[in-house]
């Protein structure tokens, strides 16, 4: 599937001034006002996991015409002269993959706006204006083996171009101004500012605001958080004990709005546990197949949706669930979490700027569609064949089973117009040490990409081994296919011949992010279980 079709949602928008609250000033935060920065991370995060990793879950009848009116879409830009029609160089255009599949480049918007309702019973107050209080761009690769977020400061100071609301209504350019403050015109105006700053060409934004967080937090089950000392902050009214605690409801939101419970007190750390949360919630969803039981995944994604604003291309169910199937691919141990590189702003202590010679390099790696997960030592890999029982894992690691070792059946299904090419492959792989594989026809014969299905978390390992023994991409495997086997290569257009894997041309290719920026970016992955905060 192309990356042209993906799914975000909105954000009410905040006021025209873009005044910061208390906490943006380093100041004590107010109960009401602390708490409004709690909903936003939380329904940013969940509300990404449900709708973006997503279910495959048939809405019909009421349901689907329920959630599909919860979504509410708006326009995909703002600016008056929007940055690729800009004369300063513009943006840096995705190129397409061997397979014809672009990256995609979501803008991740979390508000806190205070509505009537449940909203500012939370918040402690009824505020409808709202600001940019969270932004992650999130990155996939074209070949959906990978994917970057990266967390940018909502202090972070950048110029921010004119731009037009859906109203009519016009905001001037700012030569320099606070991130957020785009988004008094509008999420299109916010995606612009983003584009302008990173020369990242976005496509689609998910905007959210945070009613219903206690619900969805208490409908998936609660999400395991790391501390390394007790936590006991009055202002967030964070209790947790040293170590490892299931967080729910409002203790989650309080997990997420802390300050003064983490070392350094300050915003620029408070990702750090945004990234936590965020990797927790996406294990625990995929672990326990969440989205795969459809009376759960509806009731998430009915939580979810009221709470949503997206690009109206993607303001529907089945658009979103187009996304979420194409995202679903990214294996968790490739997600890998950044949070900008900055600089103190100096006219004002209280803000920051860019890091800009680590910035470019960052955003560098994610306009041309390199991965950051990949190890150093990728680089500049070689393409000869690696040996099948010491191939790189999606994390660089080596797979600890040999051909031999597998015992596993291994089904090879053709999916191509060539006579007789699953029992070539199956010959492949025997000779190659499986000795449990044999080749069958597909009820297909236009399969597009080959990919490898394993029917249980059990048999991952072994599939993963197949697919390097055929140098297959990481993202490649799967969880899934048809349950005629445990392990399942269906064979696809893009390996009609020949005994390993060949595109024509790498889909996205890895490349190290340098050193200096990834220690200046905390760089975390989704897929480690051992990330714990540092308390006070």
């Amino acid at each position: 599937m192309s990356g042209d079709t993906s799914g975000i949602a909105e954000i009410p928008k905040h006021s025209p001034d873009g005044a910061p609250d208390p906490a943006a000033l380093g100041g004590a935060v107010p109960g009401g006002v602390a708490r409004r920065r709690v909903r936003r991370i939380l329904m940013v995060l969940a509300s990404m996991m449900v709708l973006v990793l997503g279910s495959t879950v048939a809405y019909a009848g009421y349901w689907y015409y329920r959630i599909n009116h919860n979504i509410k879409g708006a326009p995909l830009h703002g600016a008056v002269v929007p940055p690729d029609q800009q004369a300063s160089g513009g943006l840096i255009q995705p190129t397409p993959d061997a397979y014809g599949n672009l990256p995609i480049n979501i803008l991740l918007i979390g508000t806190d706006a205070r509505l009537p309702g449940k909203d500012a019973a939370l918040g402690g107050f009824v505020d409808p204006s709202g600001r940019a209080d969270v932004e992650m761009l999130v990155h996939v690769s074209a070949d959906r083996s990978n994917a970057t977020v990266v967390s940018l400061p909502r202090d972070l100071m950048v110029p921010v171009p004119e731009c037009v609301d859906a109203k009519g209504n016009h905001f001037g350019a700012q030569s320099v101004g606070m991130i957020n403050s785009a988004l008094a015109a509008g999420p299109g105006c916010q995606v612009d500012t983003v584009e302008e700053f990173s020369h990242v060409k976005i496509d689609h934004f998910m905007m959210v605001d945070f009613s219903g967080v206690v619900d969805l937090t208490n409908a998936v089950g609660g999400v395991d958080v790391c501390v390394t000392k007790a936590v006991h902050d009055p202002d967030s009214h964070l209790d947790l004990p040293a170590g490892t605690s299931e967080v729910k409801g409002a203790m989650a939101l309080a997990f997420l709005r802390t300050r003064e419970g983490f070392a350094g007190g300050s915003d620029l750390y408070r990702t750090q546990a945004q990234h936590q949360y965020l990797g927790s919630l996406i294990r625990k969803m995929k672990d326990q197949a969440t989205l795969d039981d459809p009376i759960q995944a509806t009731h998430l994604m009915d939580i979810a949706s009221k709470s949503l604003t997206v690009d109206d291309p993607i303001a529907s169910v089945s658009k979103l669930l187009d996304l979420s199937n194409t995202l679903k691919k990214v294996p968790t141990d490739n997600i890998t979490f950044l949070t900008l590189p900055t600089v103190e702003y100096p006219p004002d202590h209280n803000r920051v700027a860019p890091d800009q010679a680590l910035d470019d390099q960052i955003f560098s790696l994610i306009a041309h569609d390199r991965s950051v997960t990949a190890p150093v030592a990728q680089a500049g890999a070689s393409t000869s064949a690696p040996s099948p029982t010491d191939s790189p894992s999606p994390t660089g690691s080596a797979t600890s089973l040999a051909p031999s070792a597998v015992k596993d059946q291994i089904l090879v299904e053709n999916g191509t117009t060539a006579d007789g090419r699953s029992k070539q492959l199956a010959e492949t792989l025997r000779s190659d040490g499986f000795k449990n594989a044999s080749g069958v026809g597909y009820s297909s014969s236009d399969v597009a990409t080959t990919e490898v299905f394993y029917s249980d978390d059990k048999y991952e390992a072994s599939a993963r081994v197949v697919a390097a023994a055929l140098q297959l991409p990481p993202g490649s495997v799967r969880p899934g296919g048809d349950g005629s086997a445990p392990v399942v290569v269906r064979v696809g257009a893009d390996f009609a011949s020949g005994d390993v894997f060949n595109p024509a041309a790498p889909s996205s290719t890895p490349s190290a992010l340098p050193s200096a920026a990834a220690s200046s970016a905390d760089a975390e992955s989704a897929g480690d279980k051992n990330l714990c905060i540092n308390a006070q």
